[in-house]
């Protein structure tokens, strides 16, 4: 998280080091070796994994984002990024970058190096992100959604875009090909929750005012609380910002934290499969006191949560008012999204 302009503080203030745009670009492309096998790639003719590490850094080269820490486990390579993250499994690859990245811009040579190195095709396809705080910072085809998904459309000819929410400061953008029947007995969801607005004596855990390593962040904050057992790789940024990958089992997670009060941002995403969610959602809201935020999630018929439009409605929050809600079925998942505002005391 490139910042500049950093201002003298007190101890226990978060510094105004200038804008930065918090607000993540959201890439995850399902391939398949064989389009009839769905999601697990039955014949194994592929895997996401072996391609090149300096294909990578190429690729990312490509987006202005760089590969800072890696970690593994037998299911996922977990890549932490100069802007945010990276996730890689057999068949799924994820990237999400914030700031003023050309993400899009990566889509092709992405499909091009799988296909020359696994042989794998384009199966399923998902690009989202909320509202920028400043569209007119970002590049080319970046700053508006219609642009974007004209650019996409050229690549990925069977994807629709959604503009979810009916407050612009809160809508939240998806383009999807969602194309596989098959996909919907599988067992797959993805929560996101997208926070603004940050109360200023939690952001002050995401710098080094108050702590002088990630692993100090991850257990002084409470984020090791989130999902216990994972195995975390965080970046604690200077003088401000924390990144952090964790990996469970064939789940991930991610937190990125954009903490200068002008700018206040905190983004979580998992795919980790549990019956309900309250749990994670109101720790994660714990930790990090939004006065403001989104909740997205998508899951499959398979999944153990069921409807996401009924998990969604079953979460418990304390303190917390729905200002907007919005599901959408599609042709694999179904999407809930809400839009939530801090009541007063």
């Amino acid at each position: 998280m490139k910042m500049e302009g950093a201002n003298d503080v007190g101890e226990f203030s978060v510094p105004e080091v200038g804008f930065f745009e918090g607000t993540e670009k959201l890439l995850e492309v399902w391939f398949t070796s064989n389009v009839e096998d769905g999601l697990t790639n039955n014949n194994n003719n592929g895997d996401l994994r072996i391609i090149p590490r300096e294909k990578l850094d190429q690729l990312l080269g490509i987006v202005d984002a760089e590969i800072i820490s890696v970690d593994k486990n037998e299911f996922i390579d977990s890549y932490v990024l100069s802007e945010s993250s990276m996730f890689i499994s057999s068949n799924r690859f994820i990237i999400k970058t914030c700031g003023i990245t050309k993400l899009l811009f990566a889509v092709q040579p992405l499909i091009n190096i799988v296909q020359r190195f696994t042989g794998m095709k384009l199966m399923n396809f998902f690009y989202s992100r909320r509202v920028y705080l400043k569209p007119e910072n970002q590049i080319g085809i970046h700053q508006t959604f219609n642009s974007e998904v004209e650019y996409l459309q050229k690549i990925v000819p069977d994807g629709s875009p959604y503009i979810i929410g009916s407050k612009q400061t809160e809508q939240w953008y998806l383009f999807t090909s969602d194309n596989v029947s098959d996909f919907i007995e599988s067992d797959d969801v993805t929560l996101e929750i997208l926070m603004s607005d940050m109360d200023e004596t939690a952001m002050v855990e995401f710098t080094k005012l108050k702590n002088e390593s990630s692993a100090d962040v991850i257990k002084n904050s409470g984020i090791e609380k989130i999902l216990p057992g994972s195995i975390n790789d965080g970046c604690l940024f200077n003088p401000i910002g924390f990144s952090l990958n964790g990996l469970n089992k064939e789940a991930y997670y991610t937190i990125h934290v954009t903490p200068q009060p002008s700018c206040s941002y905190v983004s979580f995403e998992t795919n980790i499969k549990k019956e309900s969610y309250d749990h994670i959602v109101n720790k994660v809201l714990d930790i990090f006191k939004p006065n403001k935020f989104i909740i997205t999630l998508f899951s499959t018929k398979g999944s153990q949560c069921g409807d996401a439009d009924e998990v969604l409605k079953n979460v418990s929050l304390n303190n917390y008012a729905c200002a907007d809600e919005c599901s959408q079925q599609l042709k694999n998942y179904t999407l809930a999204y809400r839009a939530y505002c801090k009541q007063p005391n």
